[in-house]
């Protein structure tokens, strides 16, 4: 009776994530419907007026434009973050050095658009899931790319160890921010240098989460105009 007891709140919690999911899942599709549809009439008027508009009309349609695309990466990226709060992860041995690869290869869009450079030590084993960790690596690089300086993006990840930790590092020589900021940029939805940097605010909540769930943390040391490191420990396997 005690076992049953036990699990029933453990059945109700796990139930109530999948309905959530589930209604993440159906509002983002159904949200993506009438974007599209924006999405393909502002294109459509570019065709049908091309040079001919005037400067006023050619601003709104740009405007539409970078709306369509700013939700579109906010709804993917809510889903993204829904999702995976209320997946399970999957532990297992696993080689950081693929895992930085696949985030490479998941990142690439941003990488070629921005000829950002991405160079990296020799990194470790762990005990984790692979494409959450991958997802983790991913957000940080494309981080990197978006906060650029005028000068492409140079981003370098590197591991030492510490006692019962290995330490990962993200750095990059992008714009950089005042040291006051350094835990506000955890919190979902916070973006510091505003709209003219595309971006969710919600990349590195969701990094922070995928390092907890590994029992680790995960930190900044930042510069204003010299650049970011960003710091996660992952527990190394006994």
């Amino acid at each position: 009776m005690e076992s049953h007891a036990e699990e029933a709140p453990e059945e109700e919690l796990k139930r109530t994530r999948e309905a959530f999911r589930e209604f993440v899942s159906r509002a983002v599709h159904d949200l993506r419907e009438p974007l599209r549809a924006i999405g393909a009439s502002s294109e459509l008027l570019t065709g049908i007026y091309g040079d001919g508009a005037d400067e006023r009309a050619a601003g709104c349609l740009r405007y539409m434009r970078e709306g369509v695309d700013r939700m579109e990466l906010l709804l993917r990226d809510i889903a993204e973050y829904c999702h995976a709060e209320g997946r399970e992860l999957q532990s297992a041995e696993i080689d950081m050095n693929r895992v930085l690869e696949e985030a490479r290869r998941q990142a690439s869009i941003e990488l070629q658009r921005t000829e950002a450079q991405l160079t990296s030590d020799a990194l470790p084993a762990v005990e984790g899931d692979f494409f959450a960790l991958a997802a983790a690596f991913r957000n940080l690089i494309e981080n990197a790319c978006r906060f650029r300086s005028t000068a492409a993006p140079s981003i370098h990840v590197g591991c030492i160890r510490k006692g019962s930790e290995w330490l990962f590092s993200v750095r990059d020589n992008g714009l950089g921010f005042k040291p006051a900021y350094a835990d506000d940029i955890f919190q979902p939805f916070m973006r510091l240098h505003g709209r003219q940097y595309p971006g969710s605010g919600l990349g590195l909540p969701r990094t922070r989460r995928i390092v907890e769930q590994h029992h680790g943390r995960i930190w900044v040391d930042s510069t204003p105009g010299e650049g970011s490191t960003f710091w996660f420990s992952l527990p190394v396997p006994e």
